[in-house]
C-alpha cells in the first residue's frame, strides 16, 4: 500500500485514540492490516519484477511519503490531538520506513531481531498487479476517505438552551 493511507489511517487513529500509549502500537498495527487487504504498492507499478527499486520507484516513493505528511499536517493544524495524530502517522508508516530506507533498511532486514518482523511484512502483503489497478487503488480510496473524514476537525456544537427551558422563560 502506498504511503499516504497508512499515514492518514495512522492520524485518524491517533485522533480517535488520544492516547499516545494507545495510538502509537495501534497505528503500528493497522499497518500489516491495511498491507492484508488488495493493494498496488510503488513496486507493483513502477519497480521491477524480483529487483531493487528503481529510480522512479523511489521518486514516487518519496513524493508520495510527502504528500502524505503534508495532508497529515494540514488536517491536523489546530487540532488539540495534533501531535498524537502526527505520531500515529509516523507509526502507520515506521515499518515501511525502517525496511525501505537506506541505510537503515539493509541492516534493519538482516538483523537477528527483526528479520521475524520483516519476513511478517513480506507475507501478509496483498499486492496485485497493474492490471487489477480499480481494486488496488480502489482499497486506498476508500481508506483515504474515511480517513479524511476522521481527521476532519469538527464544529463545535453551541450551547444552546433545551426547548423545555426555553418554553418556560418565554411561556
Amino acid at each position: 500500500m502506498m504511503a499516504t493511507p497508512h499515514m492518514l489511517a495512522g492520524a485518524a487513529i491517533g485522533r480517535i485514540a488520544r492516547r499516545p500509549w494507545l495510538a502509537y502500537p495501534a497505528a503500528f498495527a493497522s499497518h500489516f492490516l491495511f498491507d492484508f487487504t488488495p493493494h498496488l504498492d510503488t513496486h507493483g507499478l513502477f519497480g521491477v519484477k524480483h529487483g531493487g527499486p528503481t529510480s522512479l520507484e523511489a521518486s514516487v516513493a518519496v513524493a508520495d511519503f510527502l504528500i502524505g505528511a503534508l495532508l497529515v499536517m494540514t488536517l491536523s493544524r489546530r487540532q488539540p490531538d495534533r501531535r498524537v495524530m502526527v505520531g500515529g502517522a509516523l507509526f502507520g508508516v515506521l515499518i515501511d520506513l525502517v525496511e525501505y530506507v537506506p541505510p537503515v533498511g539493509p541492516w534493519f532486514k538482516n538483523w537477528f531481531g527483526a528479520a521475524w518482523l520483516v519476513r511478517f511484512h513480506q507475507d501478509v502483503q496483498h499486492n496485485l498487479t497493474p492490471a487489477y489497478w480499480p481494486l488496488g487503488l480502489g482499497t486506498q480510496a476508500i481508506l483515504l476517505a474515511i480517513s479524511i473524514a476522521i481527521c476532519l476537525p469538527r464544529r463545535r456544537k453551541r450551547e444552546t438552551v433545551p426547548q423545555v427551558a426555553h418554553a418556560r422563560l418565554t411561556g
